[in-house]
């Protein structure tokens, strides 16, 4: 008997490393976390996607695990996601900590 593994899509996938990047976060895991959330954005990088609470946690946590440069990167792309969702404007009180 062969067990099939199930089809998720690139939402569903994104949305579990998310969902893993604050288990791990809230673990104090910060590094682990980190990779989680750039996992779970980098499949989505090219898909236009509603804003989320979320996405401030995921820059938090790569401020907390001094990763800078994901901090910045992720950073910039959400808050340029602004032109279709106005919400992530407010992504824009994270700019100080990053710089």
């Amino acid at each position: 008997m062969s067990t099939k593994q199930p089809n998720f899509s690139k939402e569903q996938k994104s949305s579990g490393f998310i969902y893993l990047g604050i288990f791990c976060s809230k673990t104090k895991e910060f590094n682990l976390a980190s990779d989680c959330f750039h996992q779970g954005l980098e499949l989505m990088v090219y898909v236009n996607f509603n804003y989320h609470d979320n996405f401030k946690k995921a820059i938090e946590t790569f401020i907390k695990s001094e990763d800078f440069e994901r901090a910045n990167f992720w950073l910039n792309n959400l808050i340029q996601r602004q032109s279709y969702d106005n919400k992530f404007k407010k992504l824009g009180e994270l700019e100080k900590k990053v710089k």
